[in-house]
């Protein structure tokens, strides 16, 4: 019984060992990826295999992406909203939610930032990982072993 309990405890720790995942587009180019957010399978990444920006290289002591962001801008009169994955310190975002300085004509730029789920970035209700079910379902099932066996005694 304790080997149940231990191997859900294992398997939990292993699926949050990832990186977090997070949406990545840029609502010029995708038309779902807007204020509207439709979800679509492309634009899922997982934020282990992506860079920080260059721009950010040398302020970053952490290169790993620690969480998922959401901007909104105006550019040239032309509303923006760009979903990625987030580098920094997530309770200290002036490094990370730092704009490239090549854009020059930014106006009313906001940053959102959340490490609370994966794909926090997109609509208003994250999607449930598939791994913490059978997760769960087997720390629960061991519990009550244990809480049979406890009677027993």
């Amino acid at each position: 019984m304790q080997y149940l309990l231990c191997l859900s405890a294992l398997l939990t720790l292993l699926a949050t060992a990832y990186a977090i995942r997070c949406y990545s587009c840029e609502s010029v180019y995708e038309a779902n990826c807007g204020e509207n957010f439709e979800i679509e399978n492309h634009f899922k990444y997982d934020c282990a295999f992506i860079a920080p920006p260059r721009f950010l290289e040398n302020e970053l002591s952490n290169k790993n992406a620690t969480a998922c962001v959401k901007r909104v801008f105006r550019e040239n009169g032309v509303k923006k909203v760009v979903r990625a994955c987030y580098f920094g310190e997530v309770n200290e975002t002036e490094i990370g939610c730092k704009l490239d300085p090549t854009l020059t004509s930014v106006q009313n730029a906001s940053c959102h930032v959340c490490n609370n789920e994966n794909f926090c970035n997109g609509a208003t209700q994250p999607e449930l990982d598939v791994w913490k079910l059978p997760a769960l379902a087997l720390f629960i099932v061991a519990a009550q072993w244990l809480r049979a066996g406890q009677r027993d005694v």
